[in-house]
């Protein structure tokens, strides 16, 4: 009944017995603290099937872990590669300024107008929600305000991620860099990333 139970397997098998596990414990110890149990003596057939459970829940534990650790790389080489791609056109905004002096002012008006789009659409939209099955409500306020202030469609893009703020973490991880400025690509994985949520939390 041990096939492939490790000594973590073991000591979470004699907490769950109500034992006491000393860190002196061997694994023929643990065996020993298992097999003399008030429950197992009761009920040989539970702590059986108690022991693969364990071994189970571990295996999943380390799956999830495993899967974490994969996203949290997959995000530092996504902002690695916004960040190479930011000091590249810094770069060539900087040659061109070089050339032309007067593209200084007109950048600087960009940067304004980006800003002032985030700042209206913000005020005419629903704030972003806390519960996943408000995000429908918060996506028809946001394309309204879109239209009324007839944002172009190469905007909506960002102005969506600046709204989401620390929340767009979870959905960059699943978008391509050539999909960051198609809206619609981003809406889909917005609404699906939130509604996985809500499922796992109901779990």
């Amino acid at each position: 009944m041990y096939k492939n139970a490790l000594k973590e397997d073991l000591i979470r098998v004699v907490e769950d017995l109500d034992g006491t596990v000393e860190s002196t414990d061997t694994i023929a110890k643990l065996k020993t603290k298992i097999e003399n149990s008030s429950t197992f003596e009761s009920d040989p057939d539970f702590v059986k099937t108690l022991i693969p459970n364990c071994m189970d829940e571990r295996v999943s534990r380390n799956e999830r872990e495993a899967t974490l650790e994969k996203q949290k790389i997959e995000l530092a080489k996504l902002q690695l590669a916004q960040l190479e791609k930011e000091i590249e056109l810094q770069t060539a905004k900087n040659k061109a300024l070089s050339l032309n002096p007067a593209a200084k002012v007109e950048e600087k008006q960009f940067g304004t107008n980006i800003e002032n789009m985030i700042k209206s659409i913000k005020t005419l939209s629903l704030p972003v929600p806390t519960r996943s099955e408000n995000f429908n409500l918060f996506f028809q306020s946001l394309e309204r305000a879109f239209l009324t202030k007839k944002i172009n469609d190469e905007y909506k893009s960002e102005i969506l991620i600046n709204l989401l703020g620390e929340r767009a973490h979870n959905v960059l991880l699943y978008i391509k860099k050539e999909e960051l400025n198609d809206y619609e690509k981003l809406k889909s994985i917005v609404l699906r990333e939130f509604q996985l949520s809500r499922v796992f939390k109901l779990i």
